[in-house]
């Protein structure tokens, strides 16, 4: 369920109320307010708020951000979750939970690529026990710290913005999947020069199988951001372990000396990336953005997602 709340220069609010008449909705209110900025007189503006089903909210989004006058400098957009709503609308149509709106994707993936400070001691951290683990063949340790790392919303992001021509994002994705590669890589130096052993662990799946589950897993991880229920917060939780395993088994290598071929590994590695991408990609073409609308939002200078 969303809230959608949009602000709009004064004489705007019909035209939103008309485009939400044509999505379907039934109601919706409108008020008037005043903008004030540092230095300015306060402009009026037209607001115009909705409780939607989420999959009325994304047909609501889409069509206001493809209409002809719509701009990010005189318009704005705020989308929240309802933990409830009760009007007139049955309780089963109001919960329906998918598709989510796009705002509610793009943003989000762009959330989880920002390499922070937080972003950088978390996959640390998560990369010496996951790599301690590997090195004592200890399932606790590894799980322990793949549950940390962000992979999967990574490349998600990758996806999306591949999809969408966000070159913005995919930019921004791929440092996040490179600090993260190298974070992770540096943990499994680390505890390979404090552990002084050889890797015990030997569970590498055959690349076919893996690439085949990293599919799956994409779609999964795709669904779980277009989807009320799938639970977005929870998206990344050792989903994309194939992932997280290798980078840490090169940097304990990379001391301990190599056990396994180094170039069937790497090629594996590539390999789990794009099929992860791929998924996400088909789901998310199929799912959330039907049509050529993405690529016209894409191709928008006055939205640049």
């Amino acid at each position: 369920m969303r809230l959608i709340k949009i602000t709009a220069p004064r004489g705007k609010g019909r035209d939103l109320a008309q485009l939400a008449f044509r999505c379907g909705i039934t109601e919706v209110s409108l008020s008037e307010a005043a903008q004030h900025r540092p230095d300015e007189a306060p402009a009026p503006r037209d607001v115009v708020n909705a409780e939607l089903a989420t999959p009325q909210a994304k047909a609501y989004i889409d069509i206001v951000i493809s209409a002809p006058w719509f701009n990010r400098k005189d318009y704005a957009i705020e989308v929240r979750e309802a933990r409830a709503i009760l009007k007139r609308t049955s309780t089963r149509d109001i919960t329906h939970p998918v598709p989510a709106t796009i705002l509610d994707m793009d943003e989000e993936l762009w959330q989880f690529t920002h390499i922070t400070f937080s972003f950088v001691l978390r996959v640390l951290i998560a990369a010496l026990l996951a790599s301690y683990g590997m090195v004592r063949d200890d399932p606790l340790f590894m799980i322990g710290g793949l549950v940390f790392l962000p992979f999967l919303p990574i490349v998600l992001a990758f996806g999306f913005g591949t999809l969408t021509r966000q070159w913005r994002l995919v930019g921004h994705a791929f440092a996040a999947f490179v600090a993260a590669t190298a974070l992770i890589t540096l943990g499994g130096v680390i505890v390979g020069s404090l552990a002084d052993a050889s890797i015990l662990f030997d569970g590498f799946v055959p690349p076919p199988v893996g690439v085949a589950f990293s599919l799956l897993v994409g779609i999964a991880g795709a669904l779980g951001t277009a989807d009320d229920t799938g639970h977005r917060q929870l998206v990344g939780l050792a989903a994309a372990s194939q992932l997280g395993v290798l980078p840490a088994w090169f940097g304990v290598s990379l001391v301990s000396g190599f056990t396994e071929p180094l170039g069937e590994k790497l090629m594996s590695f590539g390999a789990n990336f794009t099929a992860i991408a791929l998924g996400a990609m088909a789901t998310y073409a199929v799912l959330a953005l039907r049509g050529d609308f993405s690529y016209r939002l894409a191709r928008r200078k006055e939205y640049e997602l």
